[in-house]
């Protein structure tokens, strides 16, 4: 996408199972919401994602536009957006998984290591390149589109303070730092996805450690020019 995180996630269970009990039609529903979002995907790179309507990928999916509404019920955008809540989940996973005795930082920088190798692993629906691509064009000249996700995912990383602050034994709501610590990170993401959005050929978790780095050093210090010998 270009800009919004890259296609790549853990594979839905697959639908088994015609017993009709829950775990059954979770399995099901499961599937359906894959096999819609995937042509939605599809269509969104063939036609544009703003020339491609809900009747257009209810056909596609082979469903009724009733039945796409109730797996998306915000419609096309929530297609994108369900690939950010994936993404924002995975870290905020990787970051309750950290060894307690970890300070706020070291755990924060180590999740998000944690979770770009997830979403690069051999059990991801696709490659990292294939998914900045997807992306990319789904996204190419959609500048309200990548201000959406933007904002929805800054949004979602609000899960990822508690644990922070939980590390830390303050208070969010009177401790400004859990929530600068969380929201930097979603800043340096931000600055790796706008740049691969750009330059194909980087690689964005480098940048994403880079951006963090800048933050960890401190803005002023980063931002000063190199001393000449």
């Amino acid at each position: 996408m270009a800009l919004v995180e890259p296609l790549t996630t853990t594979r839905q269970p697959e639908a088994e199972g015609n017993d009709g009990s829950g775990d059954g039609r979770n399995r099901r529903r499961l599937a359906s919401t894959q096999s819609i979002e995937d042509a939605a995907l599809a269509l969104f790179v063939e036609r544009g994602y703003d020339k491609t309507t809900a009747e257009d990928i209810a056909s596609a999916a082979g469903v009724s536009v009733r039945t796409f509404f109730r797996h998306f019920p915000n419609g096309k955008q929530a297609v994108v957006l369900l690939e950010t809540r994936r993404h924002v989940d995975i870290l905020e996973r990787a970051l309750r998984n950290r060894p307690p005795q970890e300070s706020a930082l070291t755990a924060m920088r180590s999740a998000v290591r944690d979770a770009a190798s997830e979403v690069r692993s051999d059990d991801a629906r696709y490659g990292p390149r294939d998914a900045l691509r997807i992306y990319n064009q789904i996204a190419a000249g959609q500048p309200d589109l990548i201000a959406t996700i933007m904002g929805a995912r800054q949004l979602m990383m609000e899960s990822l303070v508690g644990p922070i602050a939980l590390r830390m034994s303050v208070d969010p709501d009177t401790d400004v730092r859990p929530r600068a610590l969380v929201h930097s990170v979603h800043a340096a993401i931000t600055v790796g996805w706008l740049i691969a959005l750009r330059n194909s050929d980087v690689d964005v978790p480098e940048l994403v450690e880079a951006a963090l780095d800048v933050f960890e050093r401190g803005i002023a210090d980063s931002m000063a020019p190199p001393s000449r010998l």
